[in-house]
């Protein structure tokens, strides 16, 4: 059901006709007298000068006369008699929309009693008198509408009350919170304290998760109440499974295994993840999301033929279509079959992987030697998708530079520059792009407007610290910026890869050894891998430094960056 919420503000005359079509076609009528012709409708009309009006269905045509005619006091009251008569649900809740509009206090508490008097059972009555009290601090009915709800039916879904309690003022936000928590505090309802949970945080970062730790200690959760909980430990992946894999009781709940799956996946436990999905799509495989990440996972892990086949099965899906012929089109690239990826990366006609896909097509144009068709391709998505023309553009400029064609990216970059100047994207773009054709006060001054837009963002920081580090010997300016993004995300490589390179620039080889070798513990990247093993021949360990090479150049066999510095150090 719709909450009230969504159409209570701008109250809709709609349901008009829907109320006179029922009245006229369920009760008997007798015929208004003269007044619905003469000159009634000239002034303000009350119901004392109408007395002939004896029926519903009259009070209601002239209720809704009246409001054409731009008369809406008159309308209240005319549809608040209508309703004392009736016992008809819709003629009270038009009476409570129009008396929001146009009525006094009186009258919308008159419409609002009556409408739960002839409809306790229904939420439309108490979700508008919950609305009401929040805004106009009556905290007893506020209490008293929102108690009636969520006692209404076990899992009456109360998320409406969330974007509705940010709408209102600050003052009366608390007012209302204070009896939203009393009242959760005494249901099971979970829709509810969820609501409570996240308004708390937005007042105190911290105090709404206590809270549902209170609320949980007392009872067997629902897990859709599990399932948000743990969210609340996000980013720590591995602290909300901990937490989701506490409640036996849910363990089984879909929505909770289809999360764990993906949690395991993205920290790397494909195992746990492949297993859980297995059995997930064993037990229903119209569970089309997690058919297409088991099929995800199931490549990562080199099974490609029951990827492929589980990716095919998803064909027959029209929202999953598209993503299945992006991962049949990469299957078909390990397997060396590149007409085939092509035709696959064609067929992606929706979603961001439609940009994904045309990398790809440009990729293989490229290993053609190409590079005209590479560029074809590009230029045909944008007449096929205008959507994602700017996108499109990035990724193509993004495309030239990551291959040697930074000159041809940078106009590009500076044209959709042109049209959006605080993009964030585009400038760090064309940063790397002014980088690579050795463009420093460039790349420099691209990267401090990033700062100017998004003050202290890490990866500009990141980026400006290693960017001198590495292009210039301005050293000491690098390691106060590296510093500054590292104590934001004190766990990225790519920070402490920065870390170690400008502490080895500086000649402080020992602290240097510390940043990479953590660095390189969380990610084997070619140029972490380059950073690493340069550190451990400058420390005498040339044989650890070829290792580390080794492995780096396995990884990215394309990497410039090892082969440079190879041959900078062993002259080989």
């Amino acid at each position: 059901m719709k909450p009230i919420s969504n159409q209570w503000r701008n109250c809709s005359r709609a349901c008009a006709l829907l109320v006179l079509v029922t009245l006229i076609s369920c009760q008997p009528t007798k015929t208004v007298n003269s007044d619905l012709h003469t000159d009634t409708f000239a002034g303000p009309t009350t119901l004392a000068k109408i007395p002939d009006i004896k029926t519903i269905s009259g009070l209601v045509m002239l209720a809704e006369a009246k409001l054409a005619s731009d008369d809406a006091k008159t309308a209240v009251s005319l549809y608040l008699e209508a309703a004392k008569r009736s016992w008809n649900p819709q003629v009270a809740e038009r009476a409570a929309f129009l008396a929001r509009q146009a009525g006094t206090s009186n009258q919308i508490e008159e419409a609002l009693n009556r409408w739960q008097e002839i409809d306790p059972n229904s939420h439309g009555p108490h979700e508008a008198a919950f609305i009401y009290a929040a805004e106009h601090d009556q905290p007893e009915l506020l209490q008293s509408s929102l108690t009636k709800l969520v006692n209404s039916e076990a899992d009456y879904r109360a998320h409406w009350l969330a974007s509705f309690w940010l709408g209102l003022p600050k003052e009366k936000r608390q007012n209302s919170l204070k009896i939203m928590t009393r009242v959760a505090a005494d249901s099971i309802n979970g829709s509810l304290a969820m609501v409570v949970a996240e308004a708390k945080n937005r007042i105190d970062s911290s105090s709404g998760t206590e809270w549902l730790d209170a609320w949980i200690e007392l009872r067997s959760p629902p897990a859709n109440v599990v399932l948000f909980r743990s969210r609340l430990e996000l980013p720590e992946r591995k602290r909300a499974i901990a937490y989701l894999e506490r409640f036996i009781d849910v363990s089984q709940d879909v929505n909770i295994r289809a999360q764990l799956a993906r949690w395991h996946g993205l920290e790397g436990n494909n195992e746990k993840a492949l297993t859980i999905l297995r059995g997930l799509i064993e037990d229903d495989g119209r569970r089309h999301q997690d058919l297409l990440t088991l099929s995800i996972l199931e490549l990562r892990s080199g099974s490609l033929d029951p990827a492929e086949r589980h990716l095919k099965a998803l064909l027959a899906s029209e929202q999953y279509r598209s993503d299945a012929y992006y991962y049949l089109g990469e299957i078909a690239l390990i397997k060396e079959l590149r007409k085939l990826a092509i035709d696959r990366f064609l067929r992606v006609d929706k979603g961001e992987l439609v940009i994904e896909a045309r990398k790809q097509l440009a990729s293989l144009a490229l290993k053609n030697n190409d590079s005209k068709q590479a560029d074809r391709w590009f230029s045909e998505a944008r007449l096929l998708f205008p959507n994602f023309e700017v996108r499109l553009n990035i990724a193509e400029a993004q495309f030239k530079t990551a291959n040697n064609r930074a000159g041809e990216a940078i106009p590009q970059l500076t044209e959709a520059l042109s049209q959006d100047p605080e993009s964030i994207e585009i400038l760090y773009t064309r940063a790397l792009a002014f980088e690579q054709i050795d463009n420093i006060d460039a790349t420099e001054k691209d990267l401090r407007r990033i700062l100017e837009l998004k003050p202290n963002d890490p990866d500009a920081l990141n980026a400006l610290g290693y960017t001198l580090a590495d292009r210039t010997d301005r050293y000491d300016e690098a390691l106060v910026l590296i510093k500054a993004a590292l104590q934001q995300k004190p766990e990225s490589a790519a920070i402490l890869d920065s870390m170690g390179w400008v502490l080895l620039k500086l000649g402080q080889l020992k602290k240097a050894e510390s940043y990479l070798t953590k660095a390189w513990g969380k990610s084997r990247d070619h140029e972490i891998a380059a950073h690493y093993g340069e550190l451990l021949w400058r420390l005498g360990r040339p044989e650890d430094a070829r290792e580390i090479w080794r492995i780096g150049y396995e990884s990215n066999p394309e990497s410039d960056k090892i082969r440079r510095t190879m041959k900078r150090l062993t002259n080989s």
